[in-house]
């Protein structure tokens, strides 16, 4: 039996590689084609890096980048493939990079650059005009700056450290800082190349977003730095080096403006942009009492920490609703680099459970933030939401329709023989899914003893997880222990309490329907405990006189 088994499980396996590879080509390859800049506004003499990714569908070294040459000068470019392994699947990112010079001041573009049907988004950079620095015999330069010299309390403040040499230096070195009551965030360092008059220079940038903590004035200390001059030549140990270099920069004053009167907000929030976003698993105005769907919320803020952001919820500013259940799921902070600073995200998840039927609605949710650009009171809104809820009878005896539309826009024209090669890989598809179930079934059939063997030590851990669950009053929980339950005990795994009552006993059956109705209700009796447990524990296998003839036809064919 075991070699039997052994055979039809490398055929199942077969099959199933074989019908994801079927699948996959019957489809046509979706990638993706991204362009990014390092600044959005340069003077003129000054680079710019340009960096174009795509995914495995695209070549970005490939790419026809003559539309460039209209306004931009390609100094010198390089590529590189990245591959990860993330969530069970091979992902690979390529990127080509380019060091861009303007040929003119103004606004100039960088126009879209297609491959393969897909195109990047054009981009606008600001080029002024030659800036006017007059070094006189200094070769190396080095200072400070802030973007603005008055900010609110904790709003987001631009500092940058600028060094620009025009020689070689070795073991450069920039002294720790301190800003009292400010936090200090550092940023991704920026390099690129000034020409100015008949000599180059090499300019670094390195940046830091403050968020000052209390109002009044801040001072930005004198910054030090500390390198070695690289002479022209070689040592028999190397670069020749020169004069020791020690410079500093000016300390800079800055006010701190303290928040404006009549803020309406609990949470401070002075930014650039300020955005609230939604997502539903399953949308609110067509569920059933017991079920369940998840409410994302996401806002979204340009010039704040992803920790400045306050946490938010389904009913904000609202009484509680009895009849709707609301348990906090997963929280997400993060924040990403922009060219101007940083962008702060807060990403929050509720499952909402209906206890009840009838019609609630949702209040609409209200953030006020301070907008730092227009120096104005705004507001990011969330409309109200319509939860509707059918009660379990009127949703079983509703009738079950099917509609099936489709509609081919005029604008789209799908060539033929795409058609012809998906078709022929889906009706190869079809062909492996019916061998793959044969195989599978025999397969199945052969396994059925060792697996329920293999799971008596699962099915008593699950039973005492179900207990701890039941007196510890936890659905989730409760839900998670009974499916391990019905795993180790069917030997295959289920997604729903609905699904494992399909397949189990009368009284085992109206149990598990009446515990997925009532699994988030407060009003849980004692007694089903011990009624679910003793039906799990009495609850036979799926080994009946059926079963077991259709196993023998399968393994064993009389002729």
């Amino acid at each position: 039996m075991n070699r039997f088994a052994g055979k039809n499980r490398s055929v199942l396996l077969s099959l199933r590689y074989g019908l994801i590879l079927l699948l996959s080509l019957s489809l046509p390859a979706m990638a993706d084609l991204f362009a990014s800049v390092d600044r959005r506004e340069i003077a003129l003499g000054e680079t710019l890096r340009l960096t174009l990714t795509g995914d495995a569908g695209e070549q970005p070294a490939e790419i026809d980048l003559t539309p460039l040459n209209r306004d931009w000068e390609i100094l010198s470019r390089s590529s590189a493939t990245n591959a990860r392994y993330i969530n069970g699947q091979n992902q690979i990112t390529r990127t080509l990079e380019m060091e861009l010079a303007p040929l003119r001041e103004g606004t100039l573009g960088i126009p879209s650059l297609s491959s393969g049907g897909r195109s990047t988004t054009p981009l606008s950079i600001r080029v002024n005009p030659e800036p006017v620095i007059s070094p006189g015999d200094a070769l190396v330069l080095f200072e400070a700056s802030v973007d603005q010299p008055a900010v609110y309390v904790q709003a987001e403040l631009m500092l940058t450290v600028t060094l620009q040499q025009a020689i070689n230096l070795d073991g450069g070195e920039i002294s720790a800082f301190d800003i009292p009551d400010a936090v200090v965030e550092p940023l991704e360092r920026r390099s690129f190349q000034r020409r100015l008059g008949n000599r180059t220079w090499l300019v670094t940038e390195l940046r830091f977003a403050v968020y000052p903590q209390k109002s009044g004035a801040i001072k930005v200390p004198a910054i030090g730095f500390t390198a070695r001059e690289v002479q022209p030549g070689r040592s028999l140990l190397g670069a020749r080096l020169g004069r020791r270099l020690r410079m500093a920069s000016e300390p800079i004053d800055v006010e701190v403006k303290s928040v404006p009167d009549g803020f309406p907000g609990a949470v401070w929030l002075p930014a650039r942009s300020l955005t609230l976003e939604e997502n539903w698993s399953v949308e609110p105005d067509g569920l059933s009492v017991g079920d369940s769907t998840t409410r994302t919320l996401t806002v979204v803020a340009d010039g704040l920490q992803g920790s400045q952001l306050p946490p938010l919820s389904s009913l904000q500013g609202a009484s509680d609703i009895p009849e709707l259940k609301f348990y906090p799921d997963q929280e997400a902070i993060d924040q990403t680099e922009l060219v101007r600073g940083l962008q702060g995200r807060r990403e929050q998840s509720e499952a909402l459970v209906a206890r009840a039927s009838g019609e609630w609605t949702l209040p609409e949710i209200r953030v006020p933030w301070w907008n730092t650009e227009t120096d104005t009171l705004s507001y990011a809104t969330l409309p109200a939401r319509q939860v509707s809820v059918r009660s379990a009878a009127t949703a079983a005896s509703a009738p079950e329709a099917v509609t099936l539309s489709s509609k081919i826009s005029e604008d789209v024209l799908i060539p033929f023989w795409l058609w012809g090669v998906a078709g022929s890989g889906w009706l190869a598809a079809g062909l492996l899914l019916w061998l793959y179930l044969r195989a599978r079934a025999n397969a199945g059939s052969a396994a059925i003893e060792p697996a329920a063997k293999g799971s008596e030590p699962s099915v008593r851990q699950a039973l005492v997880r179900i207990r701890q669950a039941l007196e510890q009053q936890d659905p989730g929980a409760l839900r998670r222990a009974v499916l391990q339950w019905g795993a180790g005990h069917h030997g295959r795994t289920f997604s729903s309490l609905s699904e494992l009552a399909s397949v189990s006993s009368e009284q085992l059956r109206d149990l598990l329907r009446d515990l997925d109705r009532a699994l988030y209700s407060e009003a849980a009796e004692s007694t089903a405990s011990e009624a679910l447990i003793s039906a799990l524990r009495e609850e036979p296998a799926l080994r009946d006189t059926s079963s077991r003839k259709n196993a023998s036809l399968a393994l064993y064919p009389t002729g």
